[in-house]
């Protein structure tokens, strides 16, 4: 049975690693990356931003993706990532293949433009895809690390 160990955005360089590590030693099959974050990005406009508790959607994409990358190259392939935070486009599902995922996961954009958006984001995503060669979502999986 597969069992996926989700972290946070909010990890700093030395805990990524460690986590990396150590759900490697322990058989973890992968890594979600990543949850909602606790941090308010500077610029944020919304009238909730003051509200305590996790912070989901576009301001998560950034720093989501950072750490994706990071654990990624880290596992060198001993882990499957989901990436996880800001996905809007088939670009930003893009963006978490080439760093990494082999899956990707969606929420807040799915809440504010409905079951539309998955067609949306798939033909984009193929569309990314074969501009850069790619035969299938496989071959793209952590090109750009």
């Amino acid at each position: 049975k597969p069992v996926f160990l989700k972290v946070a955005p909010d990890l700093d360089d030395r805990s990524a690693d460690a986590i990396t590590e150590t759900a490697m030693a322990r058989g973890i099959d992968g890594i979600i990356a990543t949850n909602t974050t606790i941090a308010r990005p500077p610029g944020l406009r919304s009238p909730a931003r003051a509200e305590k508790g996790g912070l989901s959607g576009r301001p998560l994409m950034a720093p989501s993706t950072r750490l994706l990358q990071r654990m990624a190259r880290r596992a060198a392939g001993r882990l499957a990532f989901i990436g996880v935070g800001g996905i809007a486009s088939g670009a930003d599902a893009y963006e978490k293949v080439l760093n990494g995922a082999s899956a990707v996961q969606l929420y807040t954009a799915f809440v504010y433009e409905g079951p539309a958006i998955i067609d949306r984001i798939l033909d984009e995503l193929e569309a990314c895809l074969a501009r850069d060669g790619h035969a299938d979502l496989a071959s793209a999986i952590g090109t750009g690390l």
